[in-house]
């Protein structure tokens, strides 16, 4: 299984890549920006999209879009420190088939991954 994770901070984004995988993903490719991450998804085709709410060059949602584009039948996952409900709705009606509030929900995130990865592969409509 092939998974995007987008993440600008470094730190954060190491942790969840070493966590991710030790769920078994097969290969993990990471980014930090939108604009590394379009040129990522035409190669790469992932899975799974894990990203950052918050990226340092472009809107999130705008960049969910094109990630929805771009890999239609992709699981596309947005974490955030943010996580009120409003904000939450926002995402989930922008495209995003999950989201989670990094601070209390990590374990909910792998699990979502975890499924995803043992579960067969979806036909794009």
């Amino acid at each position: 299984m092939k998974l995007l994770l987008v993440e600008s901070s470094t730190l954060l984004r190491e942790r969840l890549a070493a966590m991710l995988a030790s769920l078994g993903c097969a290969e993990i490719v990471e980014s930090t920006a939108a604009e590394d991450t379009n040129r990522i998804m035409r190669l790469v085709q992932p899975e799974i999209v894990v990203m950052d709410a918050r990226l340092p060059d472009e809107s999130g949602c705008e960049a969910l879009a094109r990630v929805r584009h771009a890999c239609p039948s992709a699981c596309l996952i947005v974490m955030s420190s943010y996580s009120s409900e409003p904000y939450r709705k926002r995402w989930l009606q922008a495209g995003a088939d999950h989201f989670f509030d990094l601070s209390a929900q990590l374990d909910l995130l792998l699990n979502v991954v975890r499924r995803h990865s043992q579960a067969p592969l979806r036909a794009v409509p």
